[in-house]
């Protein structure tokens, strides 16, 4: 019997010796009685230096509290075991208490189970960095984009959400602007607190002050009671001034002063109310030629301009434009009852090849239509607008193949990249990372990008 027991113990131990895990193992007074050498390996000790000392020796004097608190609740069996993860010298280890016992009342000791998670760790945070820049290429809230460049919107938007700076966002019409707008407010600390559109084209000049700044009852004919005006409506959230390009001189003036003064004035009143709002302006003008030519306020143009974003016309996304055809026809899908059209091949040239004028607009109008009066499963090149057929095939000219088409867009691809590269380098200084971050991309493909365009 006795001899079968020393065997038993003999293997016991030549299994923790040969064990990958760390092992060590205190008896029922916490002192030390077992360190294997995955142990010494992992924690970088020396077996014998431990052996026989108590089990909260080995932990640093600010721990030892807790330590011996966790140590209490897994012998009076209040805790059935306690896993914690621990980082030394750059590596990760998951560190796991757990309580011996012999039989279910008596209490032999703890034993300590460390495995070396690094790798495991770092994985998880690759997969976790690829999951959220796949995701930032392919959406961001409202806006698809896996282009180039978009990536510098998106990064804009994470980088200044947060603050309560004045954006303004400049790009053609139906580049999606008022996403942008609306992506700054929901990632911003305001989010809880309205967005408020305006929009200053279509206000008539005779009512933009009392539209932005409210009147006070009987202010003027027809002001039956006193109304909160857009800024008002807007304190502690967001103000979109949309078209801001179109907006009087006069009224201008008048906007300055809310901007620099933080208070408004209601028609017909005379006491001044303070508003707090982050103001998130858009235009589709070249705002700098309008100051240039008496159109627009130099002041007012530098107040607004403290933080820009360039939205990229349609154009100039060539990945994007087929991703936001299937998300525009999957919604229209769901509107009408229907199930989702495909695009065919020669519909996915027509779209790649036509300039979009009117953008993403433009294409949205185009799923709409198509949507709407496609008698089949599949989208063709006849279900869509004339003006799209009309960009790819023009009368009289020899349509190009395939791989000619192919080769002209990877053609005009590669110099807007090799054009926004030089555009990042420049804006950073000639600093790789950071022209990598801006582009949203690491600095390993920046480098080859960098190579490959010379």
């Amino acid at each position: 019997m006795t001899d079968a027991a020393g065997g038993t113990e003999g293997i016991f131990r030549a299994i923790l010796t040969s064990m990958g895990e760390g092992i060590v193992f205190a008896d029922h007074t916490n002192t030390i009685v077992c360190v294997n050498a995955a142990a010494e390996q992992i924690r970088g000790i020396d077996a014998a230096n431990f052996l026989g000392r108590d089990l909260l020796s080995i932990h640093p004097p600010p721990a030892r509290t807790r330590i011996g608190a966790l140590l209490e609740s897994l012998r009076a069996g209040t805790l059935a075991y306690h896993t914690r993860p621990l980082e030394i010298k750059g590596r990760i280890f998951e560190n796991s208490y757990y309580p011996i016992r012999e039989g279910e009342d008596r209490f032999v000791g703890t034993l300590m189970v460390s495995r070396d998670i690094t790798e495991r760790e770092h994985l998880k945070e690759e997969n976790s960095e690829l999951r959220d820049q796949l995701l930032s290429e392919v959406s961001f809230g409202g806006l698809i984009g896996r282009s180039a460049v978009m990536q510098p919107v998106f990064q804009m938007i994470r980088s200044t959400a947060h603050l309560d700076s004045t954006i303004l966002i400049t790009g053609e019409s139906g580049t999606g602007k008022e996403l942008v707008a609306r992506e700054l407010h929901a990632k911003s600390r305001r989010s809880g607190a309205p967005l408020i559109k305006v929009n200053c084209a279509a206000l008539p000049e005779s009512l933009i002050e009392s539209e932005l700044f409210g009147y006070e009852k009987g202010a003027f004919t027809g002001a039956l009671r006193e109304r909160k005006g857009k800024f008002e409506q807007a304190h502690r959230g967001t103000l979109f001034l949309d078209e801001i390009g179109e907006l009087p001189l006069a009224a201008q003036a008048k906007l300055l002063r809310v901007l620099q003064e933080r208070t408004v004035e209601r028609v017909g009143g005379s006491r001044e109310i303070l508003v707090d709002v982050r103001i998130v302006a858009a235009t589709n003008r070249d705002l700098r030629q309008d100051v240039a030519d008496g159109k627009f306020r130099e002041d007012l143009f530098y107040r607004l301009n403290v933080i820009p974003v360039e939205v990229p016309p349609l154009r100039d996304r060539l990945e994007d434009i087929l991703p936001l055809a299937g998300l525009f026809l999957k919604r229209f899908g769901r509107e009408m009852g229907r199930p989702a059209l495909r695009l065919s091949r020669e519909a996915k040239e027509v779209l790649l090849a036509h300039r979009y004028p009117g953008n993403v607009r433009e294409l949205k109008n185009a799923m709409e239509r198509a949507s709407a009066l496609c008698s089949g499963d599949t989208l063709g090149v006849e279900d869509l607008p004339p003006e799209l057929r009309g960009s790819a095939e023009a009368p009289g000219t020899q349509r190009p193949s395939r791989a000619e088409k192919g080769s002209l867009l990877a053609e005009r691809l590669d110099d807007r990249e090799a054009e926004l590269i030089e555009q990042a380098l420049a804006a950073a200084g000639d600093s790789r990372t950071e022209a990598a971050r801006l582009l949203g991309i690491s600095r390993k493909t920046l480098w080859k990008k960098m190579k490959r365009y010379r």
